[in-house]
């Protein structure tokens, strides 16, 4: 219904109404006398349809828009969110709790109310969504109360909300506590329970802790927590499971019903790789579900220990501290061959040594002038191979001439002959303060600290890093980088392809061992240093291009599982304009493939839904151009029901205070059929005003030509001049 209409103009209406008079005498003067003269009769109607144009041009240049003000009548608006969690396919001693929502669910329609009540149903779960025919599934592992109840009140806050009714059996496992929004809820929730609040015979594998990572023959212990309900002293089997078989069992005896106990399952893997390990209760007679009686866990298991070659031009004092830190470090196997004379090592013949099974080459001063050429090529020819990550300490004894013909697997070349800088104070860079290698500590001001006013070392600026390179530590003087011999980059990393490289351009460094000894916080500082080292050159995650993998190696069913990552180049700058696409095969013959979403700086992202239970791998692939920058691929497994199945009776009373803090009411399914809406809910008037621009409208142009039309029409046919 129209309330009010008034129109709006440049000019105050007073001084509108006087042109507009003007207007008129002006059109009457213009036909006051014409040739031929006209009758009055025929004046008349010329001058009406000139007055009408000037004024019709008068109304459009002081821009008229028209303000319509509407009153409406609103009914009163209710919001309903049901639960779709998985609990809603919880047996109860009635029936299925998910029977008892839908029961609630036919009551509380649009048709039911159509007369009184504006009826808005959601579901919700791990998400809140509004409800379409057939979209309730109970088959997502999740639930976010909060989430809900938020999402309700910001989509519906133009309506004339009055209520919501939330009808759940209280069990929430996602998000903050649902009271602090009840608390803070303008409007009354109204709730309804759903399910049995007593707990049911069950047993529960709660809590899996062990390590993520293990070596081949180390022994794995696994810290299993295991709850129940209604089975005290009975024995059950705990078995542990990889890719289907069996790797260990036990049989446990349960305690008392109600607490959690600790179970403690060692294994022994005995073959390296990324495997999921099922830890399983084996089911009692008359539990309530087997779906939470056991959880999956991912391990990756590695090599018992790294091999690592260090290979020395000379036995000094730096010679000397790494044989010290290789003895810290205790998941090495390092090997030491010391050059004496040409093809000759203090340690071992260079024949006893198999560089095929090494995990990384350490070149300490090495090659030296002395060395011999068939040795090195054998080596060089080798990292070029198997792409071997290596580590290299510059010192005055590398032969830059040695390894030259090499130049494209180097990461540096030599400008003349190697002289060091003494006495320089090393600094971490910006972009070491982040990185694997550098960062000995997770707080950045304490990580900082470490690597501050640290022993001088010599420091060779004749060395020049390739492009590509990314500084961990250098050089300062005055906060300015060094210019005395250049760029002084101290210690850089390099890729190109799939070889991993680290360069210390520096000698003297054993002094940062032994003069930081009495600095508890500094005194394992280099040992640190030399261990992230080591694990990031020989970590072979982070030698694809293509760095786009699972969020996560293990999701639930129901839950969305997200790819994201970046794509680079061959010197592992950024792609942002690839062309990624990513399929996933899974049980059952399951297939499905999608292009990635490209988010910036090389960023990509996508997601899949509605995967079954079961292990699927993938394949993503980055193209540009027409040409393939890369390919990774890869597992992720997605585990049947957990989070729903942890806590198997209904929340009452979580359900009651949500009721109470807010104003509302708490109901079983038939209260609220007999009892609900509790009182009259009122209706608003709401005013809407609508604007409505004139001049901008089009008939105004044919009603002026039109009107023009007509005048000269007549002018014409009396002869007018």
């Amino acid at each position: 219904m129209i309330a009010d209409i008034f129109l709006k103009l440049n000019w105050s209406a007073w001084i509108f109404a006087i042109v507009l008079g003007l207007i008129g005498v002006g059109a009457y003067l213009y036909y006051f006398r014409t040739l031929p003269p006209l009758s009055s009769w025929r004046r008349i109607p010329l001058l009406t349809f000139r007055a009408l144009v000037l004024s019709i041009v008068l109304f459009l240049i002081l821009e008229p828009v028209l303000n319509v003000v509407r009153e409406q009548y609103e009914k009163p608006a209710i919001a309903v969110l049901l639960d779709n969690s998985a609990s809603m396919e919880i047996r109860d001693p009635y029936g299925t709790r998910g029977d008892s929502l839908r029961f609630v669910q036919r009551y509380l329609t649009p048709e039911n109310f159509r007369d009184s009540l504006d009826i808005y149903p959601f579901l919700f779960d791990i998400t809140m969504r509004p409800l379409t025919r057939d979209t309730l599934s109970f088959d997502v592992d999740g639930t976010n109360i909060s989430q809900a109840l938020n999402g309700v009140l910001d989509s519906l806050s133009g309506k004339n909300l009055q209520a919501i009714v939330l009808v759940s059996d209280g069990i929430y496992n996602q998000g903050p506590n649902p009271q602090v929004i009840a608390r803070k809820s303008p409007i009354p929730i109204y709730t309804v329970l759903i399910g049995d609040s007593t707990a049911p015979k069950d047993i529960a594998v709660r809590r899996i802790q062990t390590n993520q990572i293990t070596y081949v023959k180390k022994q794995l212990p696994m810290e299993i927590v295991i709850w129940h309900n209604g089975y005290d002293g009975k024995r059950a089997v705990l078995t542990v499971s990889r890719e289907g078989r069996q790797v260990a069992r036990r049989i446990i005896t349960l305690g008392q019903s109600s607490f959690e106990q600790k179970e403690i399952v060692d294994i022994v893997p005995s073959q390296p790789g990324d495997f999921n390990y099922t830890i399983r209760v084996e089911p009692l007679a008359g539990e309530i579900t087997d779906r939470n009686n056991k959880q999956v866990v991912r391990v990756r298991v590695l090599k018992s220990k790294m091999k690592v070659l260090v290979l020395s031009g000379s036995p000094n004092f730096d010679r000397h501290f790494l044989s010290f830190v290789a003895k810290q470090l205790k998941d090495y196997q390092v090997t030491f061959l010391t050059e004496k004379t040409t093809g000759q090592y203090y340690e071992a013949p260079f024949q006893s040594v198999r560089l095929d099974s090494q995990d990384l080459l350490i070149f300490h001063g090495f090659p030296t002038g002395i060395s011999d050429p068939a040795q090195v090529r054998r080596i060089m020819q080798r990292i070029e191979q198997q792409k071997i990550p290596v580590l290299w300490f510059i010192s005055k004894f590398t032969n830059y001439q040695q390894i030259k013909s090499y130049q494209s697997l180097l990461p540096f070349r030599v400008t003349g002959r190697l002289t060091p800088l003494e006495n320089r104070i090393v600094t971490l860079t910006a972009g070491g303060r982040f990185h694997p290698i550098t960062e000995l500590d997770e707080n950045e001001s304490a990580n900082e600290l470490l690597w501050k006013e640290l022993p001088p070392i010599e420091v060779f600026p004749q060395l020049k890093m390739p492009e590509g390179s990314q500084v961990l530590l250098a050089v300062y003087q005055n906060g300015e980088v060094a210019r005395d011999g250049k760029n002084l980059p101290v210690c850089y990393t390099y890729r190109r392809g799939e070889l991993k490289q680290l360069v210390f351009n520096g000698a003297n460094f054993g002094n940062w061992h032994f003069q930081l000894q009495e600095d508890p916080s500094r005194e394992q500082m280099f040992t640190q240093f030399m261990d992230r080292a080591m694990r990031w050159l020989v970590n072979r995650d982070d030698i694809h291009q293509v760095q786009i993998q699972p969020i996560r190696r293990i999701y639930n069913v129901g839950e969305p599982v997200q790819f994201s990552g970046q794509v680079y180049d061959e010197f592992y700058q950024p792609i942002y304009d690839a062309t990624v696409t990513i399929t996933i095969e899974g049980p059952e013959a399951f297939l499905a493939s999608d292009e990635m979403i490209a988010e910036g700086n090389g960023f990509y992202r996508q997601s899949f839904s509605g995967l079954s239970e079961g292990e699927y791998r993938y394949r993503v692939v980055a193209e540009r151009n027409g040409q393939t920058i890369g390919v990774r691929n890869g597992k992720f497994t997605v585990n049947p029901f957990f989070l729903e199945y942890q806590q198997i009776p209904a929340n009452y009373s979580l359900l009651r205070q949500l009721a109470q803090e807010s104003g509302g009411r708490a109901y079983s399914p038939g209260q609220l059929v007999s009892a609900f809406p509790p009182a009259k809910m009122e209706s608003r008037l709401r005013y809407t005003s609508s604007e409505y621009f004139l001049w901008h409208q089009m008939y105004w142009l044919f009603i002026l030509i039109g009107l023009m039309g007509i005048e000269w029409f007549f002018r014409k046919r009396w002869g007018l001049l």
